[in-house]
């Protein structure tokens, strides 16, 4: 994995019956963490989509952690999510906002 890159963007995610909204904190190539109150189980399937360079962006992965489970100084409720698609989409995204 590479170097966390933060960000604050606006992100809507279904995991399981559970709809939420929420802002992406800091991604990488694996990952990335959601900042929500709305939080899902740990081991769950997430969708998230967001919109990045005027582009939608929708990628799916599990629930690695949430703040529920993983107590310590989190500034943010939420949880952290392991991509399990390499999406092209996402691949770009990561390389804008690494240039």
């Amino acid at each position: 994995m590479g170097h966390r890159i933060r960000t604050a963007i606006q992100t809507e995610f279904d995991a399981g019956p559970l709809r939420g909204t929420g802002k992406i904190r800091n991604v990488d190539e694996g990952g990335l963490f959601v900042g929500t109150e709305q939080l899902p189980d740990q081991g769950e399937t997430v969708r998230i989509r967001f919109r990045a360079e005027g582009t939608s962006v929708d990628v799916e992965g599990l629930v690695w952690w949430t703040t529920e489970d993983a107590p310590g100084p989190h500034r943010a409720r939420g949880f952290g999510m392991r991509l399990l698609d390499d999406s092209d989409a996402y691949q770009r995204f990561l390389s804008s906002l690494s240039a």
